[in-house]
């Protein structure tokens, strides 16, 4: 007998340490659902020793619920569940997309992007290839799930004990008291043993989501002040180019990085422009966007308003001000918008006032797709200068373009040609001729040396379009529209992009230096402002009052306007 009842202590005490056992692994699951951290730079996460804060409030209130109601069923279990995992997507998505974006995630509208960033990266994807990613990414979260209501299942069943309830209170308040006394005294940083509540991100997205629907005033726009008005006559009716660079931020030159093998392309350009009379200023402004949603910043800048998020940008279509195109067709500018990244209806083009929109369609590229954005920058700028700039008797231009060629993932680049006329010889073709896509997944380093190319590419169809094609009246506005994605910069970098001013006309240059430009191509350390103040300071330095009568003779007002001597 004493044989048998020693096995049956033994039996118990092994039953024990398994629960024991269990209960560990199900409250190590449980919180480290809620505490890993990015894997940059890739959408992969990483196990981190931290406690999670919303894990001991939850044990706390399960300990509290079953001591009133002793077993807790079913019902509590799927609710407990339900909640585990919204905080665990939560928590992936708070830590996942400032690692890769490098700003928070608005999911109110960031939300609506996300069918075109898809199509975006599975554009030209082997449809097997795409349907095993799904499945894959199907059975992760399947798992996920079977685990997590597992280590639910334990904790729930472990709590219809009073042991078990005793000890879940011992430690949910123990851990409650570490976490309030750091937040209360710094002498006692024991919150830094906690990760970041996911509970502060999600109430935020709750606050986000009111601020845009129910609380949202559209009367800010009302009243700030109007875009100044300008008769540009300092331009004595030159063209006017804003180009805008798809991604090219200030780390080109702050990141050794990137500044390093940049540096050359940077200088090379410089002298071959000055080489060919035109001079160069530049300056930084702090982007109102990071990483993406390029058209924040273009709107920033052709509006004079900082449009930060899709709810402001909404309410700037919906109003009627003026803008940055309004005043130079006032002026009586033929302003064009080169967009050869559009595929569908903008009705925002109407908005701006833009007389003629050269979309991808407009462009008829025949050539070889370069990866999803398919039409090579350097071709839509010839398509416009043949087009527009070498038309007879036209009005001044006002040129409005955002490149494409460099946007994430800033690969496949097509070859810059020397000779842009063999572009002509892609407007007979009578079909588009294959299609030139990335075989490789580009992350890391890979990535950061697409993007230096990507760069090279902007610098050079520039360079080439000034040497070569630009008008010698011309001015051009140079800048980018937001820092490369985290996943390619970093976290921790700021919202500055640079911005270069070209012309042959010294005094222009000169007006842009005394606003705070440097000579040349590299800008100075601090930035001007935001990008919605470009559109405001061109009107300003562009515009000249008209001379006394008395100095200006009437035969000379109406001779015709000449072009800068090169």
């Amino acid at each position: 007998m004493s044989g048998a009842a020693s096995r049956t202590r033994q039996g118990f005490a092994g039953h024990g340490m398994a629960n024991a056992l269990g209960l560990f692994l199900a409250l190590f699951v449980l919180n480290s659902a809620l505490t890993f951290q990015n894997r940059w730079p890739t959408i992969g996460v990483r196990w981190v020793p931290e406690l999670s804060i919303e894990l001991a409030a939850l044990l706390l209130a399960l300990v509290l619920a079953a001591a009133w109601r002793g077993s807790l069923g079913r019902g509590w279990r799927n609710a407990v569940l339900a909640g585990f995992v919204i905080l665990m997507l939560g928590r992936y998505l708070d830590v996942t997309a400032p690692a890769l974006m490098g700003r928070s995630i608005n999911l109110y509208w960031d939300s609506r992007h996300v069918p075109a960033v898809a199509a975006l990266f599975l554009d030209r994807v082997a449809g097997w290839r795409a349907l095993l990613g799904g499945v894959a990414l199907l059975a992760l979260l399947a798992a996920l799930f079977a685990i997590l209501r597992w280590a639910v299942g334990v904790i729930v069943a472990a709590l219809a004990g009073a042991p078990a309830r005793r000890a879940f209170g011992v430690l949910s308040l123990t851990l409650l008291a570490l976490y309030g006394v750091g937040r209360l005294s710094p002498r006692l940083p024991t919150e830094a043993l906690f990760a970041l509540p996911v509970t502060a991100m999600l109430a935020e997205q709750v606050q986000m989501v009111l601020a845009a629907t129910v609380f949202r005033d559209d009367r800010w726009i009302a009243v700030q002040p109007p875009l100044p008005a300008s008769n540009l006559g300092r331009l004595r009716r030159g063209d006017v180019f804003v180009i805008f660079f798809e991604s090219q931020g200030a780390l080109v030159f702050d990141d050794p990085r990137f500044a390093a093998p940049l540096a050359g392309d940077f200088a090379a350009l410089e002298r071959s422009l000055t080489a060919a009379g035109w001079l160069a200023a530049s300056a930084r402004v702090e982007s109102s966007t990071f990483g993406g949603l390029s058209w924040l910043a273009h709107s920033s800048l052709l509006s004079g308003l900082r449009i930060a998020d899709q709810g402001d940008y909404y309410d700037l279509l919906a109003s009627s001000r003026p803008t940055l195109v309004s005043r130079f067709a006032a002026a009586g500018y033929r302003c064009v918008a080169l967009m050869p990244g559009l595929r569908h209806a903008w009705p925002e083009g109407r908005f701006y006032g833009f007389d003629r929109i050269l979309d991808a369609a407009s462009l008829d590229y025949r050539g070889p797709a370069y990866g999803g954005w398919v039409i090579p920058d350097q071709y839509s700028l010839y398509q416009l200068h043949r087009t527009e700039v070498e038309s007879a008797n036209r009005s001044p231009l006002f040129v409005f373009f955002p490149t494409i060629n460099s946007h994430a993932p800033f690969a496949p680049i097509p070859p810059y040609e020397l000779d842009w006329s063999r572009f002509d010889a892609l407007l007979a073709a009578p079909a588009a001729s294959g299609g030139v896509e990335l075989n490789e997944r580009l992350d890391g380093e890979a990535l950061a040396a697409a993007y230096v190319r990507s760069v090279r590419y902007n610098l050079a169809v520039l360079g080439g379009y000034l040497r070569q094609r630009a008008p010698a009246n011309a001015l051009l506005l140079v800048l980018g529209d937001h820092q490369p994605p985290a996943i390619v910069g970093g976290r921790e970098i700021s919202w500055q992009t640079p911005v270069h001013v070209f012309s042959r006309a010294p005094e222009l240059i000169g007006a842009f230096q005394v606003a705070g430009f440097r000579a040349g191509l590299t800008p100075g350390p601090a930035a001007l402002g935001g990008v919605e103040s470009l559109g405001p300071l061109l009107l300003r330095l562009l515009n000249s009052p008209p001379p006394p009568a008395s100095v200006t003779p009437p035969e000379a007002r109406d001779e015709p306007a000449r072009p800068y001597p090169p």
